[in-house]
């Protein structure tokens, strides 16, 4: 049996945890294959090689660290770092990596978003494959990180903290 492959779009600026503690959770019960994505849309012209660069090589290192965090070394995420609108380098990413599904953090708003046309909007009209959208961890009604199954509430709320220990490991 071929294990399913799971595409996990990440924004390591503000992006919330949940996704990766559902994914890990998939993990712990089913043979699965894992891709961490974040998308760089610096969104600047012309464009800065250098500045780039630089973003790449940081988001790389960052996830990583959240793959070794979350799916420690005997199942090791690949990791991957695109350049463009996050939308479109999601469904490309998908479509190349002949993911089997998408799991990602919906919108933080109250309103939701998908009425807004945004990201999360454009993956599910144009995906490949299907799509997962786990509520917001800070939306209204959505539970608590600990909800979610998480380690602890800092791990499974956002990034930011969860990165820093996973820096200081």
């Amino acid at each position: 049996m071929r294990s399913k492959h799971i595409l996990v779009p990440l924004d390591l600026t503000r992006g919330p945890a949940s996704a990766l503690v559902f994914v890990q959770q998939m993990a712990a019960e089913t043979p699965i294959r894992v891709t961490l994505l974040h998308v760089i849309d610096l969104n600047i012209y012309p464009p800065q090689p250098a500045v780039n660069d630089q973003l790449c090589a940081e988001s790389q290192a960052a996830l990583c660290k959240l793959a070794k965090l979350f799916f420690g070394a005997e199942q090791a995420a690949r990791i991957v770092v695109r350049d463009g609108r996050p939308a479109d380098e999601i469904i490309a990413e998908a479509k190349a990596a002949q993911a089997d599904l998408i799991v990602m953090c919906g919108p933080k708003s109250g309103r939701p978003r998908l009425l807004r046309r945004g990201t999360t909007q454009r993956v599910l009209n144009s995906g490949t494959c299907p799509t997962l959208v786990l509520p917001h961890p800070g939306k209204p009604g959505a539970g608590s990180p600990a909800d979610v199954g998480s380690r602890d509430e800092e791990e499974a709320c956002f990034f930011g903290e969860t990165a820093v220990r996973a820096a200081a490991a």
